[in-house]
């Protein structure tokens, strides 16, 4: 069973991407969880409580028509969808739903036409991403989804668990996807000196390839591979410091030529020793 967490601020986008998810994951014994937060204005004595109800029940109108619509748009079958409408900043509530739910996966769209830029750019996917325990997909807003057949990897070379590789297996498997796994070459250093991939362990008979690229413009060049393999999916490991790690810091994405529109999967693997 399947069970993704679903924000949405009742936008296109958010429709997009929550059928994205779930089409991905699929809907066998699936449990969807719709959330849509809202923040109560600054309190004013003289403001009626009234006001406050009103923003409430606005919410749960808004998200009952956008379930529709979501049902409307994919055929769930036989799984639970479940409709949250919670108070506080979108992080927050992720990261507490994400534990007292059990949720596998988060699904995010994103803004605008510039792919992984936005998605990093936009301050509520990126909070999420930096702060969930739960991988988190998110697709930019004109993602069309088709099965994904060609998966880019972006491997840093780091220690995984099991738990952490866990939904790219499951992808990877359920739709019989190719692993092309991307790894930075320090300047100077012969690609055949590094060690063996953690990944390799991890993914079984999951056909895969390896290509190397310079740390130098990382970035630019993972983006120009994911073009040129037109890969269906990117995957991404959120950590502290890494090769990746500038991925995830506004500062630098704000330069970074990425203009990919491939759905971006960042897994999550916890430092706790």
């Amino acid at each position: 069973m399947a069970r993704l967490l679903l924000p949405t601020d009742l936008s296109d986008n958010a429709l997009n991407a929550a059928v994205y998810g779930i089409r991905l994951m699929g809907v066998e014994q699936g449990h969807f969880t719709l959330l849509h937060t809202f923040l109560v204005p600054a309190f004013d004595p003289a403001m009626d409580l009234s006001v406050d109800m009103a923003i409430v029940d606005a919410a749960q109108e808004g998200l009952a028509r956008f379930a529709t619509r979501l049902r409307d748009m994919v055929h769930l079958g036989g799984a639970v969808l479940d409709h949250r409408v919670e108070h506080g900043e979108l992080p927050n509530v992720v990261d507490r739903l994400v534990r007292e739910l059990g949720i596998e996966l988060v699904v995010m769209g994103t803004q605008g036409a510039s792919g992984l830029e936005e998605t990093l750019l936009g301050t509520n996917a990126a909070d999420v991403i930096r702060r969930s325990k739960a991988p988190v997909l998110a697709v930019p807003a004109h993602a069309d989804y088709r099965d994904p057949r060609r998966i880019v990897v972006a491997d840093d070379g780091g220690t995984l668990e099991p738990s952490t590789v866990h939904p790219l297996l499951n992808i990877a498997r359920w739709h019989r996807a190719e692993l092309t796994i991307v790894r930075g070459v320090p300047e100077g250093v012969d690609a055949s000196t590094l060690p063996p991939s953690p990944l390799d362990d991890l993914l079984g008979a999951v056909p895969r390839s390896m290509h190397y690229l310079s740390e130098d413009n990382l970035v630019t060049a993972l983006n120009d591979l994911v073009d040129q393999l037109e890969a269906d999916l990117l995957v991404l490991t959120h950590r502290h410091r890494t090769v990746w790690s500038d991925l995830f810091h506004r500062s630098t994405t704000a330069h970074m030529a990425m203009h990919t529109q491939v759905p971006m999967l960042v897994l999550e693997q916890d430092l706790r020793p």
